[in-house]
């Protein structure tokens, strides 16, 4: 198999690393030549201790031809997809499958990354590649287990048999809207996770929001399509716990800078990377809204990075709702 990777930040370069591993032929697209010169030296700025598999090919957009490849991932931040694909991306191949690796909704259209692919002239129905899985444990070569959904299961079984190693273990889902919500809705969470340890409070605090933020996940997707069983799994309740928990969590991180007091604009202007949740949260809030469903978490993370309501006014909101039956 030949792979074309588009976008070059930690997680498309984690991805490279794995396909390579595999004994895929990869090339990764870059947007910027300075990126491009980094990785072809086995570098990457933002995972200076860790060393990349060796053997892809780097090409520049609007520089270097693009290579045939039989399939293209990608790997670029829900926000900045469809900039991507319609201006440095414009001449990178509709006709073969993609598969997408981002999370998020759109602001604006509330379009998850699979609809904004065929909104750009995807043709064939993408695949989404989600759960547990921070870059940074990836490319040490660390036990890894995602899942590729797809509602065709032959290529659901190519997928998991050419782009799996030892250590990426890939399991396959027929429910594509669950797995692609469920890696929306998680970073919401995560962010009020962080929210929470920034703001002071402790273990009991943030078990009990993974779990009452989980109830809010399943409810929302099974409305919108998905399966339940789906956010019990790996791409559902697996990348929610790593994603409040871990150290490597972006979203995490930033709802920790938010608790302690710092403004949104302050902790985005220092942040190297994207972290997902924070426009998805408004999106998500609009779209609960429209649906009338309850969410309440990601509502009152919607409204405290809006600068709605303080975070103890949003605390406060949560502590004196009545708990019903679980």
């Amino acid at each position: 198999m030949r792979m074309l990777i588009v976008g070059s930040g930690t997680w498309g370069t984690a991805l490279a690393h794995v396909a390579r591993r595999a004994g895929i032929e990869v090339a990764i697209h870059c947007r910027r030549a300075e990126r491009a010169a980094e990785l072809s030296r086995g570098e990457h700025s933002f995972l200076p201790d860790l060393a990349l598999e060796e053997g892809f090919k780097v090409c520049v957009a609007d520089q270097d031809p693009i290579p045939e490849v039989d399939l293209v991932l990608c790997a670029v931040p829900t926000q900045k997809i469809r900039e991507y694909l319609l201006g440095p991306g414009q001449q990178l191949p509709r006709e073969i499958p993609w598969i997408s690796a981002s999370k998020g909704l759109e602001k604006g259209t509330g379009a998850l990354p699979s609809k904004i692919l065929q909104e750009c002239g995807v043709n064939a129905e993408p695949g989404v590649l989600s759960g547990p899985s921070h870059a940074e444990e990836v490319l040490r070569d660390l036990p890894t287990a995602v899942v590729f959904a797809h509602p065709e299961e032959d290529f659901s079984n190519h997928i998991q048999k050419s782009l799996r190693t030892p250590e990426f273990r890939i399991y396959r889902s027929t429910d594509r809207v669950g797995v692609e919500w469920a890696g929306v809705l998680k970073n919401v969470v995560a962010l009020g996770c962080g929210i929470a340890v920034g703001h002071g409070f402790g273990d009991n605090t943030i078990a009990a929001m993974v779990t009452r933020g989980s109830a809010e996940i399943s409810r929302m997707g099974c409305l919108l399509g998905g399966q339940r069983e789906t956010f019990s799994g790996l791409s559902g309740i697996g990348d929610l716990v790593v994603t409040c928990f871990s150290s490597h969590s972006r979203n995490r991180l930033f709802g920790e800078a938010i608790g302690m007091g710092r403004s949104v604009a302050e902790v985005i202007g220092e942040m190297k990377q994207v972290a997902e949740g924070v426009h998805t949260s408004s999106a998500a809030h609009e779209m609960a809204k429209s649906l009338a469903v309850e969410m309440p978490i990601v509502e009152t993370v919607s409204r405290v990075l809006s600068g709605e309501i303080s975070v103890e006014q949003g605390i406060e909101g949560l502590l004196l709702r009545v708990p019903d039956q679980e």
